[in-house]
């Protein structure tokens, strides 16, 4: 005779024979896979504070890599006549921003999967010598060949992304995760502030800085913030173990509920991307993860053009400090989200209902963008500067970017998600990368796809210009589709 046993503290449905032997039902997988979902209902596991500071500190040196050529490569290309026509400095200038993504593309996902198989710590080790190396080299380029060569160096070497998620995966559990996982979001958004400053004014520092650098022949000829930015940190903390000698914790302290939750399948290879997108849930998490990121940088490249397009072609013609002030200050907001917002709601309602919500909030924010245009045009065009009406077009705004930072507390969901895809702990780093991986496709495709449908449907005025803002609800609305599948 066979009876059901209740579901457990454990999440797992079994039924007892006749000898009380409990068998655990086919419903135990999916419980497990959703262990790190629902929502919390036990005590918070503390923080590991001294591990995820050291982690942070690693996660600096891509942004920094990434953004502190900014300031000064289009004067870079120029000193090194990489140009023959001044009009054509931007699209060198753009062939090297470009090439640092391109190059992360194409190793991130190894990256993830070497560390599977010798450890976190070595990866992230030799991953931040080699940018630091790379941006060293870069500042010494005396050619435009060896500044493509160089910066497609620092992009390949800066796959740590994906080690750093999984490191932070293994040292959290679905106590605290949601408190862990946001951070790495707000440390791109502190080395996207440090990087352009430190390019900014660390550029060509004989003639910015004469009384401290002026006597220096060799500052005279290079530049000094690939140097600094070549300084990156190095986790050399024994808080973060040695995986060498610790194979199973693969370089963090992997907690208790991951070690219930992951299967350890031995000393087997991690898998290949095309085995990972064999399952199931990973190909859902990964697919919404695509439409997370392709809808976010979508967003930030078309408001640009949305805010700066003349009223007259259905933009809002603002200038660009007006334009510069309203990123900075939803930025903060940002990081208040992330920070504060995302573990409250995520400690509130779960994992799966916010994951869901953020992916339904990108619809509303494409179209608050045609209902915002409206009143731009009627009160600025027609009617000239009317405070009340123009206090309608700020209000749009605001909601735009409000909606877009509030809709951003995806990224952290779908880390969990990641994380809750993983076959196994050893295709932890594996999943990372590969979700990244299409991540960085997502960030690349976005702005070219949505700034090129902007211009054609501004240019040929397509349902009077607004042709954009369907295609991308649209879009918006098939990855809360997928969501709504997960």
């Amino acid at each position: 005779m066979m009876s059901t046993v209740p579901r457990g503290t454990n999440g797992v449905d079994a039924v007892a024979d006749a000898s009380g032997t409990l068998t655990p039902t086919s419903s135990q997988g999916d419980a497990e896979q959703q262990a790190l979902l629902r929502k919390p209902t036990f005590k918070r596991t503390p923080l590991p504070k001294k591990q995820l500071a050291i982690i942070c500190f690693c996660r600096l040196a891509e942004p920094i890599a990434f953004t502190q050529i900014f300031p000064y490569i289009n004067t870079m290309v120029e000193e090194l006549r990489a140009a023959g026509n001044p009009a054509d400095v931007g699209f060198y200038s753009g062939l090297v921003d470009s090439l640092f993504s391109v190059a992360q593309l194409m190793t991130i996902f190894q990256w993830g999967r070497l560390s599977d198989r010798i450890g976190r710590r070595p990866v992230i080790i030799s991953g931040l010598t080699g940018v630091a190396l790379a941006s060293l080299c870069f500042g010494l380029s005396t050619s435009f060949w060896q500044v493509l060569a160089f910066r497609a160096m620092a992009g390949g070497l800066t796959g740590n992304v994906a080690v750093i998620q999984s490191m932070i995966g293994e040292i959290t559990d679905e106590t605290n995760q949601a408190q862990a996982f946001p951070l790495g979001g707000v440390m791109w958004n502190v080395g996207c502030i440090v990087g352009p400053f430190l390019g900014g004014y660390l550029s060509h520092p004989s003639e910015r800085y004469p009384a401290v650098f002026g006597q220096s022949e060799f500052l005279k000829r290079h530049t000094l913030p690939s140097k600094v930015a070549g300084k990156h940190p190095q986790p050399a903390d024994d808080s973060i173990a040695d995986t060498m000698s610790q194979p199973k914790g693969y370089g963090t302290t992997v907690s208790a509920t991951l070690q219930t939750k992951f299967v350890d399948e031995g000393n087997n290879p991690p898998p290949s991307a095309i085995k990972l997108l064999s399952i199931r849930q990973v190909q859902l998490v990964v697919t919404v993860g695509f439409f997370l990121s392709f809808s976010s940088t979508a967003w930030e490249t078309v408001f640009i053009l949305f805010a700066y397009t003349p009223i007259s072609f259905g933009g809002l013609e603002r200038n660009p400090a007006q334009i510069g002030t309203l990123l900075s200050s939803t930025g903060l907001l940002g990081i208040f989200v992330a920070l504060v917002g995302f573990p409250t709601l995520q400690n509130r309602f779960g994992t799966m209902p916010l994951y869901r919500a953020c992916m339904a909030l990108w619809i509303a924010v494409y179209i608050l963008f045609p209902i915002t245009s409206v009143p731009a045009r009627w009160t600025l065009l027609d009617k000239g500067h009317d405070p009340s009406a123009l206090g309608l077009v700020w209000t749009g705004v605001i909601l735009i970017l409000g909606t877009g930072r509030l809709a951003s507390m995806g990224f952290p969901a779908n880390m969990i998600m990641v994380k809750a895809a993983a076959p196994n702990k050893q295709s932890l780093g594996a999943t990372f990368g590969l979700s990244q991986s299409v991540a960085c496709i997502a960030r690349a495709a976005g702005p070219a796809f949505v700034s090129s449908l902007f211009a054609f449907s501004v240019n040929r005025q397509v349902l009077g210009g607004q042709l954009v803002w369907l295609v991308m609800t649209c879009i918006a609305i098939t990855g809360f589709y997928f969501a709504r599948r997960l």
